[in-house]
C-alpha cells in the first residue's frame, strides 16, 4: 500500500509540473496554443520578427540570353572619302584614342584641285568687281559718272560675292592646304574601332567607311531572344549583365526591342542600357543578360523564410490579425527562385505575414522550406 501511495504522489507531482510548464510557455507566447490555433507573442519576442503585408511583387525568376557589347548607333562615327581619289597616307590605328580635328588619313584628288582653283578665281573676281564698284562710286560722287554704270557695277559685285560664298563652302570640305591633297579629320573624340583604308587604294565619295570611331561612353548590350519570348522581355522591369571577361555583373534596363526578327535564326535583338560601365569596357565582349519581368496580376511571392514545413508536406505561413495574434495558414506554393517562392493559393494581397522569424512563432515546424 505504501508503494502504491508513493507512485500516486509522483504522478500527481509530474502532472502539476507539466501544467506549470505549459502555462509558462503560453505566457511567453513561444509556441502555438491548442496545437495549431492562434499565437500571441510577447513584445520581447516580436522584435525579432519581420512582418509585412503581402502584395504582387517583382517576379524573381529571370530569363537569360547571350549577347555582346556594342556601340550605340549615335556613338559610332563612320568617316568616308569626301572626294574621289587615291589614299596616300593613314595616320591612325585600331584602338588609338583621337581628338576632334585629328588627321585620320590623306587622299590625293583632282577634284580637290578643281575646288581650290574655283575658290581662288572667285576671290579674284570679287576683288575686281569691288574695285570697279569703288571707281564708279567715286566718279558719280564727282559728277562725271553715270548712275546706271554704278548700279551695274554694284550688281556684279554682289554676284561675285555670292559665287565666292559657294566656292568657300565647297572648298571647306577639303579643309586647309594647297594642291591636290586633302586631310580627312575626325569630327569627334573617341577610339578608332576599325581602319579599312589602305595606302594606294582608289576611293569614291559615299563609299564604305574607311575609318570608324566609337565613343566609349556610348556602349550598350545587344542580345537575342527567341521569337516566342519577346513578350516576356518587353515586360522586363530590370536586367543584369554578366561579363565574364571582366568578372563583373552590372545592373541595367531593357531599352528597346528590334522591330524585326532574323529570318534564319528566328531570334529578335533587344537592347540593354547599363546603369554604369567600367572604364575597361569595350565593344565586342560576350555577355549573359538576365532579364526580370513583373509579376502577373494577382501573383504573390514570399521569401522562403516565411514558409514553414509541417507534418512532412504541409506548407504553413503565419498571418497577423487585427489584434496582433498570429494565425497559421496553409498555403500552396509553386516555383522557387532567388530565395523567394511563389504562392499559388492560401493568401490574399494586403494580409500581414511573418516574413522572417517564423520559427519563433512555431517551434514545432520541422524546417524552413
Amino acid at each position: 500500500m505504501l508503494r502504491l501511495a508513493l507512485v500516486s504522489l509522483a504522478l500527481c507531482v509530474i502532472a502539476a509540473c507539466g501544467k506549470d510548464e505549459s502555462q509558462t510557455r503560453g505566457a511567453t507566447g513561444s509556441t502555438a496554443k491548442g496545437g495549431g490555433g492562434t499565437v500571441q507573442l510577447a513584445d520581447a519576442s516580436r522584435k525579432f520578427l519581420v512582418i509585412e503585408p503581402v502584395s504582387a511583387s517583382e517576379n524573381p525568376q529571370g530569363r537569360s540570353y547571350f549577347g555582346r557589347t556594342a556601340f550605340r548607333p549615335k556613338a559610332l562615327s563612320a568617316m568616308t572619302a569626301p572626294f574621289a581619289g587615291r589614299v596616300v597616307a593613314i595616320e591612325v590605328e585600331p584602338g588609338q584614342k583621337v581628338k576632334s580635328g585629328a588627321t585620320l588619313f590623306t587622299i590625293e584628288s583632282a577634284d580637290v584641285l578643281g575646288l581650290r582653283t574655283t575658290l581662288a578665281q572667285a576671290r579674284l573676281k570679287v576683288r575686281t568687281a569691288e574695285e570697279v564698284l569703288a571707281r564708279q562710286n567715286e566718279m558719280v560722287k564727282k559728277g562725271v559718272g553715270l548712275e546706271v554704270e554704278r548700279f551695274d557695277a554694284e550688281m556684279k559685285a554682289r554676284e561675285a560675292r555670292g559665287e565666292l560664298e559657294r566656292a568657300e563652302r565647297n572648298a571647306a570640305l577639303a579643309g586647309g592646304g594647297q594642291g591636290t591633297k586633302v586631310n580627312v579629320r575626325s569630327q569627334v573624340d573617341g577610339v578608332i574601332v576599325s581602319v579599312k583604308a589602305t595606302p594606294g587604294a582608289m576611293v569614291q565619295p559615299g563609299g564604305e567607311p574607311l575609318v570608324e570611331i566609337g565613343d566609349p561612353t556610348g556602349l550598350w548590350v545587344v542580345a537575342d531572344v527567341p521569337e516566342g519570348e519577346v513578350a516576356q522581355v518587353a515586360k522586363a522591369t530590370k536586367a543584369e549583365v554578366t561579363i565574364s571577361a571582366l568578372n563583373v555583373t552590372l545592373p541595367g534596363r531593357v531599352a528597346g526591342i528590334a522591330p524585326r526578327s532574323d529570318a534564319e535564326t528566328r531570334r529578335t535583338p533587344f537592347y540593354v542600357e547599363l546603369e554604369s560601365a567600367p572604364e575597361e569596357l569595350r565593344a565586342g565582349l560576350l555577355v549573359r543578360v538576365t532579364v526580370f519581368g513583373a509579376s502577373a496580376e494577382g501573383e504573390l511571392w514570399l521569401p522562403v523564410t516565411a514558409v514553414l514545413l509541417k507534418d512532412g508536406s504541409r506548407r504553413i505561413v503565419y498571418v497577423e490579425d487585427k489584434t496582433g495574434r498570429f494565425i497559421p495558414r496553409e498555403v500552396e506554393v509553386g516555383d522557387e527562385r532567388g530565395g523567394r517562392v511563389r504562392v499559388l493559393k492560401g493568401l490574399a494581397p494586403g494580409e500581414r505575414v511573418v516574413m522572417r522569424g517564423a520559427l519563433l512563432v512555431d517551434r514545432e515546424a520541422e524546417q524552413l522550406l
